[in-house]
């Protein structure tokens, strides 16, 4: 597998690879690592601009219709970037931006967590204490308590 210096790849059998001069230093492996907004990043599947081309003039738009729907959005879109950036963090481990965008997103993440957790309970298992079981206590709507 080989790049050429646009970044064009190619993989031709009949190529005598030991004669082949390839100028590494020409290769840019770091794209611009620009990121978009939350919303569209998590919208389009991926957060950085560079590396985003639309399909078929496809523009996805998730819609929420309440309150509780759009704490489940930002929770999502959050958590989306902040696995993006990780990934990207995980082959550029020095770029102090990214570091910083990492944290920030982070924080907003628990941020809204907290949020939609003093509103509608907890969201996973591992977060419920001993002591309090809101399924429990708030029974399905429609479970009315009588058979």
């Amino acid at each position: 597998m080989y790049f050429d210096q646009d970044n064009n790849y190619f993989d031709d059998i009949d190529t005598n690879y030991n004669n082949f001069d390839i100028d590494i230093n020409n290769i840019n492996f770091n794209r611009n690592n620009t990121l978009d907004n939350y919303t569209d990043g998590f919208n389009k599947g991926n957060m950085f601009k560079d590396l985003y081309s639309k399909y078929k003039n496809n523009a996805y738009k998730l819609k929420v219709n309440s309150k509780k729907d759009e704490c489940l959005f930002k929770l999502q879109m959050y958590n989306f970037a902040l696995k993006d950036i990780a990934l990207y963090l995980d082959t550029n481990p020095t770029d102090e931006s990214m570091i910083k965008e990492f944290m920030k997103t982070k924080k907003l993440l628990e941020n809204e967590k907290q949020k939609y957790e003093n509103t509608y309970g907890i969201l996973c298992m591992s977060d419920a204490d001993n002591d309090k079981w809101n399924w429990i206590d708030n029974p399905w709507p429609w479970d009315k308590g009588g058979k």
